[in-house]
């Protein structure tokens, strides 16, 4: 990889094959990547969860079509919400995508903030054995008693790095969680620590940040942007093309507070209030799980 440069920093790592640009939610990644396709030329791999998806494009913050047409974008825009998407599919994808682009003469350039899916891409998934459906439907029925976010505030106690990755709306990461304790007595970051699909081409990894107090004032602005641009209407169009709230993709941050908004149980202002709130907690979440993996590069973008 050629010499770069990120903000106020000159990123060397001529070793590296592709070019790995994450940090938390609102930090500022997306305004970069114009910057570094003056540098080079480049082709961008989406490690986001959800910008995968059809008819999200307000709530997930997916780049623009003007954005998409002046740099290569993939994994944008290509699943319906019906169709469940996940790390071990990026990781397949991506792999292939990173050895195409290098194909072409281009730097890939992986843009996200889903650590696992990133994990994942670098060292493969912890391969799905140690199910039990005795112990998965116990889980489910807990879950669906409502205690999906006492579930979440136990297994934080027990495996801080593995629940810190996911909101306890992540239902399916939930039970998988249990299901691995309950079937190995190991708490699941150990188990995927154990389990290893190296890739073989390197990557830098960048990891962007901001002050705190900058980075959630930014997340607040980003929220009521997102619903003066029709968050509402959005989610509103998704139910009327038959897309609810009970599909994976949609027990979402954003999504989960706008459904409970049209169903009368939140006021508009407590829902902007409520999105805040947990895109803020899980900034904050995932800055502890990128601190405590492996980074080349950890960039204050300060306050611009």
């Amino acid at each position: 990889m050629k010499p770069i440069q990120i903000h106020n920093l000159a990123i060397d790592c001529p070793n590296a094959a592709y070019l790995v640009l994450a940090g938390p939610t609102a930090v500022g990644k997306t305004d970069l990547v114009l910057q570094l396709a003056e540098q080079c030329e480049l082709e961008v791999i989406s490690a986001d969860s959800r910008q995968i998806y059809k008819y999200m494009d307000i709530g997930t913050a997916t780049p623009s079509a003007q954005l998409q047409e002046q740099v290569p974008h993939h994994l944008l825009n290509t699943l319906t919400p019906d169709v469940v998407w996940n790390a071990a599919s990026f990781y397949q994808q991506a792999r292939q995508l990173v050895l195409d682009i290098i194909q072409r003469g281009h730097l890939p350039l992986v843009v996200g903030g889903a650590g696992l899916y990133l994990e994942a891409l670098r060292n493969g998934l912890f391969d799905e054995q140690h199910q039990d459906p005795a112990v998965r439907r116990k889980y489910e029925q807990l879950i669906a008693a409502g205690e999906a976010e006492t579930l979440w505030q136990r297994l934080l106690k027990l495996d801080p790095e593995y629940a810190g990755s996911f909101h306890h709306h992540n239902h399916k990461k939930l039970m998988r969680a249990f299901e691995i304790l309950e079937t190995t007595g190991m708490i699941p970051s150990k188990c995927f620590a154990n389990s290893q699909d190296s890739f073989d081409q390197p990557a830098c990894y960048v990891i962007l940040d901001r002050e705190r107090p900058l980075l959630y004032e930014r997340i607040n602005q980003r929220v009521l942007q997102m619903v003066k641009e029709g968050l509402i209407q959005e989610c509103q169009q998704l139910l009327s093309v038959g897309y609810g709230p009970e599909l994976y993709p949609l027990r979402t941050i954003g999504y989960q507070e706008v459904f409970a908004h049209l169903a009368g149980e939140l006021s508009e202002p407590e829902m902007i209030a409520l999105i805040q709130k947990h895109t803020r907690n899980f900034a904050k979440r995932q800055l502890t799980w990128f601190r405590n993996h492996p980074f080349d590069h950890w960039i204050d973008l300060g306050s611009g």
